[in-house]
């Protein structure tokens, strides 16, 4: 049977091997031992798109779980508190406490040796409040020396009137003292306009985790450790062509990983197979990362990102405008919607750069579409 491919080109999943987020997670780890008041009990990972940021939370959940803290996975979405109340926090009652009814009184006799009669009800009923059944819930895990590992994932998802409601119902938690924590991830800009939100103030004191590019040394690290494990390794050569081509990218170890071993039909991924692995990995790229990206860019601003793949990097702002026929302060408006974004970054005095790679070539070969 030929050996199972160990690169996993999907978002969401943790790879076989994770580099570079050692330090977060131990710091977030050791903030649910110190207790309330740790700056790494509340954090705000932000990144573009394959980045590692859903990745990052799930390395987190599992650490807080090592910790024997329980994880509430909240789903971005416009039900979201909806969910809360109704399935996600009574079901992880019932699972910690045991409890699936509870017994009510419905009536009784006056005489002495009358009898009571109950009926059985959900023993945590719907009707009650986000506040009250998180209280209850980090109460009840509290005093089996636990606490509660809040995760929300895409916040763009979900309605900043719902987020303000569950960071309201933390906040009441962290001033009596209870043990919560909650990491919450998203794009830069959307993490910007979360903490702009004048109902989510109290997120403005959460440690910022802002996920970058990978040193080369861990990406050659997890490519290498990955074909390791799954019996076809790298040849040095190819290693190095394959760290080159990632250009520090978390998404792409596992993308132009998973190529590079299916092209490969002997014992070890070449120099060769990581070359014609690198086309398929680009166009994979366009489809799941820069096409995705596009549809949430206004024309003006993609224009300008046009621009500055066409004029070559570093570009510089003064050109883009003129070539866009718009004042300097509007060209700097984009400049600065476009970073937010991820997708450029500054490259000196007047001039930017694009930050995720093979975009630059994506937008100069779809630059009439």
């Amino acid at each position: 049977m030929a050996p199972r491919n160990p690169f996993r080109p999907s978002f969401g999943i943790t790879p076989t091997v994770v580099v570079g987020r050692e330090l977060v997670t131990m710091n977030v780890g050791l903030a649910l031992l110190e207790g309330p008041g740790s700056p790494y009990g509340f954090t705000l990972v932000s990144g573009p798109r394959g980045s590692g940021k859903t990745v990052l939370l799930n390395l987190l959940e599992e650490e807080a779980r090592y910790r024997g803290w329980t994880v509430l996975r909240v789903t971005s979405s416009h039900d979201m508190v909806d969910d809360l109340v109704a399935k996600d926090i009574p079901a992880l009652l019932r699972d910690i406490t045991g409890k699936k009814t509870r017994r009510i009184v419905t009536g009784g006799s006056v005489a002495g040796i009358g009898s009571v009669t109950t009926q059985a009800e959900s023993a945590f009923p719907v009707r009650e409040s986000l506040r009250t059944l998180l209280h209850s819930l980090v109460t009840t895990l509290d005093d089996r020396d636990s606490g509660l590992f809040i995760t929300v994932d895409e916040i763009h998802a979900a309605r900043p009137a719902d987020l303000h409601r569950l960071t309201d119902a933390i906040q009441n938690l962290v001033r009596d003292g209870l043990p919560v924590a909650m990491s919450v991830a998203g794009l830069p800009y959307e993490i910007s306009a979360l903490l702009d939100h004048p109902g989510t103030t109290f997120l403005r004191r959460a440690c910022a985790v802002q996920l970058g590019t990978l040193r080369d040394a861990e990406v050659a690290d997890a490519l290498r450790k990955t074909a390791d494990d799954g019996g076809r390794p790298f040849t040095e050569d190819a290693l190095t062509a394959a760290t080159d081509y990632c250009h520090g990218y978390a998404y792409l170890i596992q993308l132009l990983g998973s190529v590079s071993w299916t092209f490969s039909t002997g014992g070890r991924i070449t120099t060769e197979d990581v070359a014609a692995a690198l086309p398929f990995t680009r166009e994979r790229m366009g489809l799941q990362v820069h096409a995705p990206a596009f549809r949430e860019i206004p024309e003006r601003e993609l224009e300008f990102l046009r621009s500055v793949a066409l004029l070559g990097t570093p570009a510089p702002t003064g050109e883009i405008a003129g070539r866009m026929g718009i004042a300097a302060n509007q060209a700097s408006t984009y400049r600065r919607r476009l970073i937010d974004r991820g997708l450029i970054s500054p490259a000196g005095h007047g001039l930017v750069d694009i930050e995720v790679p093979y975009l630059a070539a994506y937008l100069r070969d779809h630059a009439e579409d």
